[in-house]
């Protein structure tokens, strides 16, 4: 539901911006029974470039995670850059989203509050931020990482 929310802002932010998202985009066909593999988020912008008859496109592929997943910290380069963007030649930008949710309003009952990390908002951008940085210095596909603050105030 998170990556729901963060469509339908983006939807209303850029509408009429030349800006397509889809959700749950198939990037892979599985084979036989399987499905595939699915992007959270397919971003594709278009804009005039050098040929007025033509329009240039940017591909942003977006992965997204609560701050509770378990693959939170091996996700980006694991499912994003290694699985989504990898052999991808349409697309060679990725996002990794992050939903921080930690905060003293959170449920000591939700199990997920437990799963998530103890550090701050601040340190879980600089962590992700450098992880973005390095894998995108690897040569590969560019990629950056976003942490959203979505605690209760």
């Amino acid at each position: 539901w998170f990556t729901d929310y963060v469509k339908q802002y983006l939807q209303e932010d850029l509408r009429g911006r030349g800006v397509v998202l889809n959700r749950e985009v198939v990037i892979r066909k599985g084979e036989g029974e399987g499905r595939g593999e699915r992007t959270d988020l397919r971003v594709d912008a278009f804009s005039s470039g050098s040929d007025p008859e033509a329009l240039d496109a940017v591909t942003v592929i977006v992965e997204a995670k609560g701050c509770w997943n378990r693959q939170l910290d091996a996700a980006m380069e694991e499912q994003l850059v290694e699985r989504y963007l990898a052999d991808n030649p349409s697309c060679r930008h990725g996002l990794y989203l992050v939903g921080w949710f930690n905060c003293p309003q959170w449920d000591e009952d939700d199990r997920r509050k437990g799963r998530a990390p103890r550090y701050g908002l601040e340190e879980a951008r600089q962590r992700f931020a450098g992880q973005a940085e390095e894998l995108s210095r690897r040569g590969g596909p560019r990629v950056e990482a976003v942490v959203i603050d979505a605690a209760l105030r």
